[in-house]
């Protein structure tokens, strides 16, 4: 889950000896107290940072705090009636549906003469149109999907974007301070 800058705190500095030793009384150090110069580290400049590395995250899940609300209308039509009513959120559309289809050139009719026209004939018929229509509904059910699930994730997207932005900046703050604490202090 994405979280508002405002939540993060930095992690503290662990300053100590040597790697592996036991850091001295008082090496520890949180970034803000060395943002505010309240404290200053009892270790020369010699110490060696112990870093907290975070696990690694799953991407799918992750979830991206913000209101997406799409029309009902649209939901309705990106619904399979008498089933889970759609949910651009959690649907995932395999690398297969989303490849382009190849345009068809339709075939040419053929008359039928009216004395062919049979039962038989008039049944064929019957099925074809009926597969014609399974055939469309099923097309443009998965063309509303597609449609509602890219405004979702256009919208992720554009939030998404913004936060990165925010991350650098934050980012390119505490190396901005990094610097300076380096430039006072020595190397960490």
């Amino acid at each position: 889950m994405a979280r508002p800058l405002s939540d993060r705190t930095p992690a503290p500095l662990l300053l100590g000896g040597p790697a592996g030793a036991p850091p001295s009384g008082g090496a520890l150090l949180g970034l803000r107290s060395l943002l505010q110069g309240t404290s200053k580290p009892r270790e020369p400049a010699s110490c060696l940072p112990s870093r907290d590395t975070p696990s690694p995250v799953d991407p799918d899940t992750v979830e991206v705090l913000m209101t997406f609300e799409p029309d009902p209308a649209d939901l309705a039509l990106s619904s399979i009636p008498g089933h889970e009513t759609f949910d651009p959120r959690r649907h995932r559309f395999s690398e297969e549906e989303l490849k382009p289809q190849p345009i068809m050139k339709k075939a040419r009719k053929i008359q039928v003469p009216e004395e062919q026209k049979d039962e038989k004939y008039w049944s064929r018929r019957y099925k074809n149109n009926e597969a014609a229509k399974r055939s469309r509904d099923a097309r443009r059910l998965k063309e509303n999907q597609i449609t509602v699930r890219a405004a979702f994730l256009e919208k992720e997207n554009a939030l998404l974007r913004q936060e990165v932005v925010a991350v650098r900046q934050e980012l390119s703050h505490y190396r901005a301070v990094l610097s300076r604490y380096q430039a006072q202090h020595g190397a960490l």
